[in-house]
């Protein structure tokens, strides 16, 4: 059977399978400890299980009065009818985090980037505690760990504090999204990396006058999904996406549906395109 005819009868199965199978949406994927429930607490902890501090860095003072691990910490929230309240925390606690510069968490994950698939990250997130200043940064980032174990960032996204919204005790959606996975990236293959972090500069913002330090963050709700994968950007994998390769399919140039990266769209493509159809439907 020449390659046409091969790539004819992929069409025809995968004209089959859309008539048994509903449209595949995005999966999540587990990370523990994601809304901040443990350790429980009857008001804060510093302690987050799974989740790491980074090391505390040279420049830190810690006779201030606050010690570095205590810049991170769950902590539990209040009642409806108290001011403090927020309104669409996930479950029972979230999570705070010092607007200073290099204050962090981060886990690695079991799982890896695997070739072909997006992946979308989601947290949510409120600033002005503490009073915090105008136009503070906190980015969420996905990374790997390269052979020196080095963290290296995959994606990332900036949320910044406006000090006309004040102190809202509601959660913004901050989203990152990583687009298909070649075979030619160094990340595939890679244990996955979520990392929250306050983008603030050392030494700039440490200035008393200029800087933007002090305040905290209020997080929670740390959500991951997969798609496998979606060529038309709707995070949904169905028709339109095999549609939109067979217009591409042998093309070697301007193609957005390579997903191998080796720069043709070939059965190779199909084949990672085709799998989660052909899982889908015989579960």
């Amino acid at each position: 059977m020449n390659i046409r005819k091969t790539f004819i009868a992929v069409v025809v199965c995968i004209v089959i399978l859309a008539a048994v199978a509903s449209k595949l949406q995005a999966a999540p994927i587990y990370i523990p400890n994601a809304s901040f429930e443990l350790p429980e607490t009857i008001f804060a902890d510093p302690n987050i299980d799974f989740w790491q501090m980074s090391p505390t860095p040279w420049w830190y003072d810690e006779s201030g009065g606050f010690f570095w691990s205590q810049l991170t910490g769950v902590f539990l929230n209040l009642p409806p009818e108290d001011p403090d309240y927020i309104d669409n925390c996930d479950a029972n606690q979230a999570v705070w985090l010092f607007a200073l510069p290099e204050v962090e968490l981060f886990q690695e994950l079991t799982v890896n980037f695997d070739v072909g698939q997006s992946y979308r990250l989601t947290v949510g997130i409120f600033g002005g505690g503490g009073n915090m200043k105008d136009d503070v940064p906190i980015e969420i980032r996905l990374y790997y760990r390269d052979a020196e174990d080095n963290k290296v960032t995959v994606g990332a996204t900036t949320y910044t504090y406006d000090l006309d919204t004040g102190y809202v005790m509601h959660f913004n959606d901050v989203q990152l999204e990583i687009p298909q996975v070649r075979d030619t990236d160094p990340w595939a293959g890679k244990n996955i990396g979520v990392q929250l972090i306050s983008t603030l500069i050392f030494p700039d913002d440490l200035d008393p006058v200029t800087g933007r330090a002090g305040g905290y963050w209020d997080l929670d709700n740390v959500r991951l999904a997969k798609s496998w994968p979606d060529l038309t950007g709707d995070w949904f994998m169905n028709l339109d996406d095999f549609t939109l390769m067979a217009r591409e399919w042998q093309l070697c140039t301007g193609t957005t549906t390579d997903l191998t990266g080796e720069g043709c769209v070939t059965m190779e493509d199909v084949k990672i395109l085709l799998g989660p159809w052909l899982e889908s439907t015989w579960e």
